[in-house]
């Protein structure tokens, strides 16, 4: 239900026709009810073994910038640069419950905090500064504080009875408000830098401040009934630092980063519980509130989670998020993670671990490069693999299963296919292999003594960032950048290895036509630089006229199906006749056109997060 609970609440006959169709190999839903399955779409191959542990996922038109979970661990405030509004989710299924539109323009939230019975939801914007509070049952303003004048709150903590706020401003000021009426009870000037949280503790806050080889905890009424008195000392380990400090209060655990390891200090039994050098550049940090499960993420799209035992903190699971820096918070009963960056919020399980032990999982690397794919021209067969690997797979598509596996001894930046013979690009050579002729014969080998042809380069060049295509024909290959970049194309013959021109581009990512009479670049802006190729005289004489930008839309560059399907940006393949045929869930999507892929009834979703390619066959 979770799974698929877009579709299913939109269209519930695509439980039948999407949902069975993609429910994992191995599920329990599969083995009881697949049968039942009435697919429009046939899948050749790319559904999963297992369930994917990211359980859902949404995207919003603008970044979203801070994200928190309520204390029941049911809801999830969320908000957005250049927005001021305020989105409540569903956190089972990132469902909108409440849309909150403040009075004030130009808001930029920076902190949120649900009353301890998740009824009431706070804001912080330090600009203008403003405290903004809402009753979640009714959707109604509660109140109002202006903050203007005093340093950005770091940190925010409801009273018990959930009428008074308590907000860090400066790392040294710390000052109550009634919530209900905007009033402030008082404000209290700390004579030293409080560590970066605050929180409640029975009827009174407390707070930490940093000492000489410890972390002195002081506490103080909501109503400033006596000064705050410090309660407890709690011993740091040696070499501690404040770089990236999270406090567990209810469980004295310390998380911090020690020369790019990620350590996790018990202060009350004085032993270390996690000492790390897995995660590269750690940055953001959480743990659930009864310090069952610890995640770290980093700076790219990957994030760790350490699940405690009585050694300490254990490896768990590995996630890899699918857009923008992963910034990782664990749910308060430690169930789900929500992880936001760049207009993404996905939502994660906590409870299962990974198929594969976190010491085995793929490397977020390698789920990040593109995968190179090519159709035969008789459409019976599909080469594919990932860019910079070594191993092809030929796949035939009336079965789906491999037809013949390629050990190129290289590393691959482009592939091409023919009725007969198989070719790769990478290292400065050009090699080819016959396809198996005869009976079908499954999972055959292939390696570098069984090619029959190699060509080496003229001018051969670095190809860590280089794509190269080759022309349907098979006369020319073109090489590349892979990303965004204003760079040269290269054109070489591909039985000489010469190379026949270098134009600039202004591109990214060439191709050629189905006719291989054209070649041409992804643009910055959505569009294709596009130039007809013009033979000259000799074989090694070519000449490129530009035709102009055009819109993306030849057959394979992106998708653009002649028999009228479409995909739609929210996840529908439609056909020509408007027919929804299949919904394809997140993991399937991407605003990159690139990934998409047609020949015929074929269509090929080569999204590079996912482990393998996805291909599927419609009926014409």
């Amino acid at each position: 239900m979770t799974g698929f609970f877009e579709v299913i609440s939109t269209s519930a006959p695509h439980i039948y026709y999407s949902a069975l169709l993609l429910s994992p190999k191995k599920s329990l839903v599969q083995r009881l009810y697949g049968s039942q399955a009435s697919p429009l779409v046939r899948i050749v191959q790319g559904v999963s073994t297992s369930w994917d542990p990211s359980a859902a996922n949404r995207r919003f038109p603008n970044r979203v910038t801070v994200a928190a979970w309520s204390p029941c661990s049911r809801f999830i405030a969320t908000a957005f640069r250049e927005s001021c509004d305020v989105v409540v989710l569903d956190a089972m299924t990132l469902e909108k419950l409440h849309t909150m539109y403040p009075q004030d323009q130009g808001i930029s939230w920076t902190k949120f905090i649900f009353s301890p019975d998740s009824h009431l939801l706070t804001g912080y914007s330090y600009d203008p500064g403003s405290i903004i509070s809402w009753d979640l049952q009714t959707g109604g303003l509660i109140s109002n504080i202006s903050t203007h004048g005093t340093y950005a709150c770091s940190s925010m903590t409801y009273s018990g009875c959930g009428t008074m706020l308590g907000g860090l401003f400066g790392w040294e000021i710390i000052i109550i408000y009634n919530v209900l009426s905007g009033a402030q009870i008082f404000s209290h000037l700390v004579n030293e830098s409080v560590i970066n949280t605050i929180w409640t503790h029975g009827k009174n806050l407390q707070f930490a401040t940093m000492e000489p080889g410890s972390i002195a905890i002081w506490e103080v009424s909501f109503t400033l009934d006596h000064p705050p008195t410090q309660v407890s000392s709690l011993p740091t380990p040696d070499n501690f630092l404040e770089d990236g400090l999270v406090l567990l209060p209810t469980l004295l655990l310390l998380a911090f980063f020690l020369d790019k390891r990620v350590v996790v200090w018990d202060a009350q039994h004085q032993k270390t519980l996690l000492d790390s050098t897995d995660v590269k550049d750690p940055e953001m940090m959480s743990f659930s509130s009864d310090g069952h499960f610890f995640v770290c993420g980093t700076g790219t799209t990957e994030f760790h989670l350490w699940k405690k035992s009585p050694d300490g903190y254990l490896p768990h699971q590995k996630f890899i998020s699918d857009r923008g820096s992963a910034n990782p918070v664990v749910s308060p009963n430690g169930g789900s993670i929500i992880s936001f960056g760049g207009l993404m919020l996905q939502l994660w399980h906590t409870k299962n671990p990974s198929t594969s032990p976190p010491s085995t999982l793929t490397p977020a690397s390698q789920h990040t490069r593109h995968f190179l794919l090519e159709f035969s021209p008789d459409k019976s067969l599909v080469a594919f693999t990932r860019w910079l690997d070594k191993t092809v797979t030929v796949l035939d598509l009336k079965s789906g299963n491999p037809h013949l596996v390629i050990n190129a001894d290289i590393v691959i930046c482009g592939i091409g296919i023919t009725e007969s013979r198989i070719t790769v690009v990478g290292d400065g050579k050009i090699i080819s292999w016959e396809l198996p002729g005869g009976d079908y014969v499954p999972n055959a080998q292939r390696n570098i003594d069984d090619s029959v042809q190699t060509t080496t380069f003229e001018h051969p060049f670095f190809i860590e960032d280089v794509w190269a295509s080759i022309s349907p024909d098979s006369k020319y290959v073109a090489f590349g950048k892979t990303m965004e970049l204003d760079e040269d194309l290269h054109i070489y013959d591909m039985q000489t290895g010469k190379k026949l021109m270098v134009t600039q581009s202004h591109g990214w990512l060439p191709g050629f036509s189905q006719g291989g009479d054209r070649v041409w670049c992804a643009t910055t802006n959505g569009m294709v630089n596009q130039w007809a190729i013009i033979e000259g005289n000799g074989s090694n004489n070519i000449e490129l006229e530009k035709i102009g930008e055009v819109e993306k839309q030849q057959d394979g560059f992106p998708w653009h199906s002649s028999c009228g399907y479409e995909v739609t940006d929210d996840g529908w393949i439609v056909s020509s006749k408007g027919k929804l045929l299949l919904w394809l869930p997140y993991q399937w999507r991407s605003s990159t056109k690139t990934i998409r892929k047609c020949n015929g009834k074929f269509l090929a979703l080569l999204y590079s997060r996912l482990p393998e390619v996805v291909i599927l066959e419609f009926e014409v």
